[in-house]
């Protein structure tokens, strides 16, 4: 990955380091990230954030991996866009779930960080078991020159800010909360694919976006979205309305997201596209007829402009 290292920097043990799987890179993350950047400030050295790909639950509970939130590559742009200096990703892997915790610092944290001090989350613990706990890790710290320090969980509306929270509030089409717990609008991204054609024969032509089946997927519903595509990466993104659902008015199968681009006519086909989730419009609901239906996307359309111009 390029924007990753595994390679010492050769300081000495001079970096403030964090671990974790960091799905989302919430404002709970960013806690952690602020911290290790003052520690790195004060060390005069660098800050290191660990994570790993894939998620640990693909190796060690297959049946229950949960939808991700970021993709690796998204997470380590996050993780730096926050400040960290330096992502390390490591291949998540049975041999490296079976480390007890000793070897993990032996083997990965000392030689590819070099630490001062390890900042973690309250709950956090490596090594197999997941012995290697706050109480554990300081006395490994103690005899391998290097403090731990325990950043307490940051909370909203009393309860803690986790990325399982954040999925369920996308999954229910909770967007604005999940905004906030973010810190930015959640995230769909996929390949624009060739669709049944549909939506230029009632006059709002879509793209079909094909979206990884292990990324967090948003209710059922209509969204207002802002887009990024390959032809424009960068700014606040263009503007539009998203489907989310089975095409009920028309007796469709299976999970479709059809993308209305405002103002905007192209051709996209195998364009990736990345589109940040602004609000949710409504629910999908079954019309009587084509025409009903495309008299509510006008409306949605019409919404959609309202809140993307707030």
């Amino acid at each position: 990955m390029s924007d990753t290292s595994n390679q010492l920097p050769g300081k000495g043990p001079m970096a403030s380091v964090t671990i974790g799987v960091f799905d989302g890179v919430h404002l709970g993350h960013l806690a952690l990230v602020a911290r290790v950047q003052e520690g790195a400030a004060r060390l005069g050295g660098e800050s290191v954030a660990f994570t790993f790909d894939p998620h640990p639950a693909a190796i060690l509970a297959p049946d229950h991996v949960p939808p991700y939130l970021t993709s690796t590559s998204e997470k380590v742009v996050r993780l730096r866009e926050a400040g960290v200096d330096r992502v390390v990703v490591l291949p998540f892997s049975a041999k490296l779930a079976a480390l007890a915790p000793e070897e993990f610092v032996d083997q990965h944290l000392v030689p590819l960080a070099g630490p001062a001090e390890l900042v973690i989350g309250p709950d956090f613990a490596l090594g197999h078991g997941r012995v290697g706990d706050a109480r554990r890790l300081a006395a490994i710290g103690a005899s391998r020159g290097f403090l731990v320090e325990v950043v307490p969980a940051r909370l909203e509306d009393d309860e803690v800010i986790s990325s399982s929270r954040i999925r369920r509030l996308i999954q229910r089409g909770d967007i604005l909360p999940a905004a906030r717990l973010l810190g930015r609008p959640p995230l769909v991204a996929g390949t624009v694919v060739r669709g049944d054609g549909r939506g230029g024969t009632i006059g709002i032509p879509t793209a079909n976006l094909d979206v990884d089946p292990g990324r967090c997927r948003p209710a059922a519903g209509v969204y207002a979205v802002r887009i990024r595509s390959e032809s424009t990466p960068s700014g606040p993104g263009h503007a539009g309305v998203m489907n989310v659902g089975n095409r009920p008015t028309f007796d469709g199968t299976g999970l479709r997201f059809e993308v209305h681009r405002l103002d905007w006519e192209g051709d996209a086909l195998n364009e990736w596209w990345e589109l940040d989730l602004i609000d949710r419009l409504r629910e999908e609901r079954r019309f009587e007829s084509p025409a009903e239906l495309v008299e509510q996307i006008r409306a949605d359309i019409v919404r959609s402009r309202q809140i993307l111009s707030m």
